[in-house]
């Protein structure tokens, strides 16, 4: 019988990927936590969560509360729509790309210096949501003013149960700290009106949207329903062919459509969103919820004011993974809109579901087992 090789001696202490740095392990104390604010009282050291989670480190559960539960707080004081003066840097969609928010913060500067308006979906579909609406929400702590923090779809205990955000909370926190991200979506505003110029909105318009007054009527601390004036806000796309559209398939006239692609809610049509602008004295209308190539659209402009009508911005660059588009923001100054685009950036690896090795393999392990060599020994007759 052939001798059996011996094992090969291996460090498992060592790590393999010398150029991967290993995550941090270690909960924060209350004394890293903390930081003191220029009133005397403390809030979450924003520099010190950035890095953390930068590392992947993860919080206690007590702390993760304590921002989740101080935003809550903060942003049902809001109204429905919230009302900012410029300058002020645009953000469209997060979608759990922690990594790629930290450029979006490196291209649009400071917080010291800068005010950001985020037009929602901050979760689902990257592997990092929790970390990035924990740190969101650390700096609307530190700068109730200058950060504005819009709902989109995806905030919503629905979608966050079918796509990837729930999943993840169980894996890094508790199903307590999950129900509290749910009930901080419903306390976030859902529109809002940048010098009285810009409509910012996650989605688009709704037929039962007349004028911005009738924002203020609707109930947004609850789950969105499937029809309604806030489903329609965190749902409605802008038509195919936008501003060109096909006068045999939309004819003139025409302001909403069924939006099939969504299973819910309206495309609003090139005359819909001009109709809109006319009747309430705006600009133009900023919205996300869709993914771009270059990280923004800028879609036809108005007749009066040669603006476009409707941009959308998207915030995720190399969406998914896959899509390979740019991230972009828009920068508004001096009555001034302006593009700043950036490429995705490196970031940690997760197996889908966030599952583990081990148990990702199994299955390729119980396929090959089916189909075993004829010249395999039973492991018996090695011994």
């Amino acid at each position: 019988m052939d001798s059996v090789p011996p094992l090969m001696a291996t460090n498992t202490r060592d790590r393999i990927v010398k150029t991967v740095p290993e995550p941090a392990t270690q909960r924060l104390s209350d004394a890293e936590f903390f930081a003191h604010d220029e009133f005397g009282g403390t809030k979450p050291n924003a520099r010190v969560l950035r890095d953390h989670f930068f590392r992947e480190g993860r919080l206690t559960e007590d702390h993760a509360l304590y921002i989740l539960e101080h935003a809550t707080t903060l942003l049902r004081k809001e109204p429905n729509m919230v009302e900012v003066q410029g300058p002020v840097t645009i953000c469209g969609d997060i979608h759990g790309q922690y990594y790629d928010l930290m450029k979006l913060f490196d291209v649009g500067g400071p917080l010291t210096d800068n005010s950001y308006i985020f037009l929602g979906d901050y979760v689902d579909r990257g592997s990092f949501g929790i970390e990035c609406l924990l740190y969101l929400y650390t700096l609307k702590l530190w700068f109730p003013h200058k950060f504005t923090l819009l709902r989109g779809n995806h905030e919503c205990r629905q979608l966050t149960e079918y796509f990837t955000f729930k999943r993840e909370c169980l894996h890094k926190y508790s199903e307590r700290v999950y129900d509290a991200c749910v009930a901080s979506f419903c306390a976030l505003p859902i529109t809002a009106l940048v010098d009285g110029r810009f409509f910012c909105v996650h989605g688009g318009l709704s037929p039962e949207l007349g004028l911005l007054s009738d924002i203020a009527n609707v109930n947004r601390f609850s789950e969105p329903g499937s029809r309604g004036l806030l489903c329609d806000l965190l749902w409605s796309d802008p038509i195919a062919n936008f501003g060109h559209e096909d006068p045999r398939e939309v004819p003139p006239g025409t302001t909403f459509t069924h939006n099939a692609t969504r299973g819910c809610s309206y495309f609003f049509t090139y005359e819909a969103a001009c109709q809109f602008l006319e009747r309430n004295g705006l600009l133009g209308i900023i919205r996300g919820h869709e993914a771009q190539d270059a990280g923004y659209t800028m879609h036809r402009k108005t007749p009066t004011k040669k603006f476009p009508s409707v941009i959308t911005v998207f915030s995720a660059p190399n969406y998914l993974d896959v899509y390979h588009n740019r991230g972009a923001i828009l920068k508004y100054a001096n009555k001034n809109l302006t593009i700043r685009q950036y490429n995705s950036s490196p970031h940690p690896y997760w197996l889908p579901n966030f599952q583990n090795a081990f148990t990702w393999s199994l299955p390729f392990v119980g396929a090959k087992s089916r189909f075993p060599c004829a010249n395999t020994r039973v492991l018996s007759d090695l011994y």
